[in-house]
């Protein structure tokens, strides 16, 4: 579902299949996917696509959570529409539908080079009775539906109007508006005379919001006279919608090659309709026209979506609200998030000249650059990301003091008291075990410094400017690493300098999640193209999210080992030693060493959900201080865990694999996102 999997793996795969069974496939996986137990959360985590509270809009007593929505044609049939509901959408339109269904009457092409579709006329539909019945199971709806309204061809207008108003009553419990698709009434030559019957029934026998459909190529002439009397019979408003026809496009183009080369001439191809990048033109016209001639008028624009920048320019040309259709398959599903934090970008202009000219202050890639001046504001909440700044850095100093210790003496005092042994009889007995336990401990310690540096960038650049998120990572991962706290004793060894270390540092963290964070975005320039910074970050991502579920399974396990089994048999291939030999050593050295693992477990699955969340959600451009976070949070980790090994001897290949792997993905990563986080954009 996100841009970092659809872009990187899933579109070439589906891309690979015919449009039809692609589409079929998408839809219903996902739909699948969020009617399942807890697939909604898995949906939310991943996506994280909630619109900002600023963007909602209330029209004909409906609240719309953002002026973006899903047009009709994507998911005729709603079978996707429980996982759709939660990309970011303001409403989803259904259809279009007629009463009876309708059988598909030929393929669905993609139009690759123009980012384009080519659908038949008319489209295939299950009918409205059916349509029903698939909305009454899915349950609770979140978002407002539409549905797009069609009839069948060669229908009087009285037999249309009452084939609508069937289908209006079967669908409003479902529905809270819906468009009327005029191509069929062209098609069959309806005059003047007829289409006013037409809209007076409807307005006699319904009191729902009707939307018009005007396709973007439509002669302004007819679409005057399509508007005129549907404005006096109370229409609530147009939507420019519907694709155009090849000859529309092909007479300012050459013929588009789609995926199945086909060849045919354009007046052959007249039945269907397309939609995507070569609608965008037209439909910017049709806008600006509908809105001069008609200011007061309610407008959806549509057509040619395929990056943001595309639908700030219809919302500039004239539009109330904006479709999407074709850029949800050709942009990935992220493309209505992205719009939506456009349009919140774009409607805070103040902020956003502010950063830039604090911007020019200092290095654009410089994790401390004075365009984070923002947070002196939030006076108020001072004490919260300072707590967390100072577990942050305490967390860095604690790691700092267990890596000075780990390097010289290995063990303290207390635990060799513990043992009754003192750190040169271990030696005696066998010379592999304080190298292994330096390793153990060297690689906590690195781990410690990473969760600090992570924490201290999270609370400084996060939570002092009310970023939600910044605040989650803070909160799920912190939760995790206290809670870790518990396994050190899973093998009966009390580990006082970690207790002392956990209760001072604490406190501070509960100081930190007590701060208000309801903030989605920062006030930066508004990322509105597909350019190559994005697609290249797109893998970036991905690789991150690699680490973090990576360090995150590789933190439970190690876990899991340390309070059960406590070596790997490349552990005991190093120590030359059995859990017996052990053992028979000091019965109280497996426990100590336990406590080291368990411990060195718990901090890396704190880390790893720390990355996987950050990797998540964080991913937008300009936000330099997210990569300073990722890069200096990983140098330690990455530095300690891979270098002792070697300082030690403990060098096999296949127990390094994973870091090997992790550490080439860390650098990869950090190379493909650095221009998207990092060089502004003018």
């Amino acid at each position: 579902m996100p841009d970092w999997s659809y872009h990187t793996m899933f579109r070439p795969l589906l891309f690979t299949l015919p449009a039809e069974r692609s589409r079929r496939l998408t839809l219903t996986a996902i739909g699948t996917l969020a009617k399942c137990p807890g697939g909604p959360s898995l949906i939310e985590l991943m996506g994280h696509m909630e619109p900002p509270a600023e963007l909602s809009r209330k029209h004909w007593g409906i609240s719309f959570p953002t002026p973006i929505g899903l047009g009709a044609g994507l998911d005729t049939d709603a079978r996707g529409l429980s996982a759709l509901s939660q990309f970011g959408f303001g409403y989803i339109e259904l259809g279009p539908v007629t009463r009876n269904p309708v059988d598909e009457s030929g393929g669905i092409e993609r139009l690759l080079a123009d980012e384009s579709i080519s659908y038949p006329a008319p489209l295939a539909n299950m009918g409205a009775a059916k349509l029903a019945e698939r909305l009454e199971r899915c349950g609770h709806r979140s978002l407002p539906l539409a549905c797009r309204l069609s009839f069948a061809p060669g229908s009087s207008p009285l037999e249309a109007a009452q084939e609508r108003i069937e289908m209006i009553e079967q669908l409003s419990p479902y529905c809270g508006f819906f468009t009327l698709d005029t191509r069929q009434q062209l098609l069959d030559g309806w005059d003047e005379t007829a289409w006013n019957l037409h809209l007076s029934l409807l307005a006699e026998a319904t009191k729902a919001p009707l939307l018009l459909v005007l396709s973007p190529d439509l002669p302004k002439v007819e679409a005057e006279c399509l508007l005129l009397p549907a404005i006096r019979a109370g229409i609530k408003g147009v939507a420019i919608a519907g694709g155009i026809s090849p000859s529309s496009a092909f007479g300012k183009t050459s013929v588009p090659q789609s995926e199945a080369k086909d060849t045919k001439p354009p007046q052959e191809l007249s039945p269907r309709r397309l939609t995507g990048g070569i609608t965008r033109e037209k439909s910017i016209q049709m806008v600006q026209w509908i809105r001069k001639s008609y200011p007061n008028l309610f407008m959806i624009g549509s057509g040619g979506v395929i990056e943001p920048d595309d639908a700030l320019a219809l919302f500039a040309a004239g539009a109330d609200f904006v479709q999407l259709h074709s850029g949800l398959i050709y942009s990935g599903p992220g493309l209505p998030k992205r719009i939506n934090e456009a349009i919140w970008q774009s409607n805070h202009p103040f902020r956003t000249a502010e950063l830039s000219a604090d911007s020019k202050l200092s290095e654009p890639d410089s994790p401390t650059v004075e365009s984070h001046r923002a947070p002196r504001r939030f006076t108020g909440q001072f004490p919260g990301w300072f707590s967390g700044s100072l577990l942050g850095i305490g967390m860095v100093i604690g790691g700092l003091l267990a890596l000075l210790v780990a390097l010289t003496t290995v063990v303290l005092p207390y635990d060799e008291a513990f043992l009754g042994m003192r750190a040169s009889e271990l030696q005696a007995l066998n010379p592999q075990i304080l190298p292994f336990m330096s390793h153990d401990r060297v690689s906590l310690a690195g781990t410690m410094i990473s969760i600090g540096v992570i924490y201290f960038q999270l609370s400084r650049f996060g939570l002092s400017r009310q970023l939600h998120w910044a605040k989650q990572v803070l909160l799920v991962s912190g939760s995790v690493g206290f809670l870790s706290f518990f396994l050190y004793i899973g093998y009966g060894y009390f580990d006082i300098l970690h207790a002392v270390l956990s209760l001072s540092l604490f406190p501070f963290f509960l100081l930190a999640i007590r701060q208000p964070a309801n903030k989605q975005l920062s006030p930066l320039p508004a990322q509105v193209k597909n350019d190559r910074d994005w697609r290249r970050s797109l893998w970036g991502q991905l690789f991150f999210v690699i680490i973090g579920c990576g360090l995150t399974g590789a933190g439970l396990i190690i876990s899991i080992i340390g309070i059960t089994g406590v070596f790997v048999p490349q552990d005991l291939a190093f120590l030359c030693a059995t859990p017996e030999v052990l053992q028979a050593y000091n019965e109280k050295l497996i426990p100590v060493i336990a406590h080291d693992r368990a411990g060195f477990g718990g901090a890396l699955l704190s880390v790893g959900i720390a990355v996987l969340l950050i990797s998540l959600w964080a991913f937008r451009q300009g936000e330099s201080w997210v990569w300073w976070t990722l890069f200096l949070g990983g140098l330690p980790g990455f530095a300690s865990g891979i270098g002792i090994h070697f300082a030690v001897g403990y060098t096999d290949f296949i127990h390094l694999i994973p870091a090997y792997v992790a550490a080439l993905l860390f650098l990869v990563a950090l190379m493909l996102t650095y221009p998207y986080f990092c060089l502004r954009k003018t």
